[in-house]
């Protein structure tokens, strides 16, 4: 494990992430808290974009573009 200060990070940024890309764990302490940081997994792409996808079809519907079930039709 790597504990770099803010200071450090912002100075060596590409040698941090290159080591959190290998799987080594880098922890950025700051005034503002602690962070690990951890490279963006396949599972986290899939869910930002079903979310994307999810948020895309709420704001179709409230903008009456399209119809969504009401949840009594599709529980019941």
């Amino acid at each position: 494990m790597q504990i770099v200060s803010a200071r450090e990070f912002r100075s060596n940024q590409g040698r941090f992430l290159t080591a959190a890309r290998q799987g080594q764990s880098v922890v950025l302490t700051s005034r503002y808290g602690n962070f690990k940081i951890v490279p963006i997994t396949d599972a986290d792409e899939i869910v930002k974009r079903d979310l994307r996808e999810a948020l895309t079809e709420v704001t179709n519907h409230l903008e009456g573009k399209i119809s969504l079930p009401q949840a009594k039709d599709v529980v019941f």
